[in-house]
């Protein structure tokens, strides 16, 4: 009897990550890399966000400044940055904002030698063409706990987004974490 319930507590962890605890715990080094290059995950995050963006209503020709609440690896973000428009992120998970913060830097030096290249070749059109659609990140990160509420003023951003991360609200993983509370305090500082 003690060995199917140790099964079932199993069972549960894997199908729901938030019934192991806090999500900066489950999401460390490993599990962030593991999520960021999961093609299961991109898929999922790609048609959420592209979602999103759709039932907000952002029009790509005119960018949006998008919060991006449980960021994460920054998934969701590149979306956003495909579909024109700035975002920022925020996650409790200090492992998932490295990931993130490395795509960032990642598309930051590859903006830097194209605009090298460019520089350093003659004006062909295709070098000219390739450093102009290589654009920096238009997103920004920050450490933070959406349970406690969002540090920002309101309409400081265009819409808001929170693709696979509001169900960690729903769990206590302290004594002193209240599920209704941090949700409440999380939905009236939108």
């Amino acid at each position: 009897h003690e060995y199917i319930s140790q099964i079932d507590r199993f069972r549960a962890t894997m199908s729901r990550p938030e019934l192991t605890g806090h999500a900066s715990a489950f999401y460390n080094r490993k599990e962030a890399r593991k999520y960021d290059s999961s093609s299961r995950m991109m898929s999922v995050q790609r048609e959420i966000t592209e979602r999103a963006i759709e039932l907000l209503r952002l029009d790509e020709k005119k960018p949006s400044l998008v919060l991006d609440v449980g960021c994460g690896s920054g998934l969701s973000g590149k979306v956003l940055e495909q579909k024109g428009h700035a975002w920022v992120g925020c996650d409790v998970s200090r492992d998932m904002l490295d990931v993130a913060n490395e795509r960032i830097e990642t598309k930051r030096e590859m903006v830097q030698a194209a605009k090298n290249e460019s520089d350093s070749m003659n004006d062909s059109d295709d070098e000219d063409e390739e450093a102009r659609t290589c654009t920096l990140s238009t997103g920004d990160l920050m450490h933070h706990d959406m349970g406690s509420g969002l540090p920002f003023r309101p309409a400081t951003f265009d819409a808001c987004i929170s693709i696979s991360a509001l169900q960690w609200l729903c769990y206590s993983n302290s004594k002193n974490q209240i599920p209704k509370r941090r949700l409440t305090r999380f939905l009236s500082s939108l």
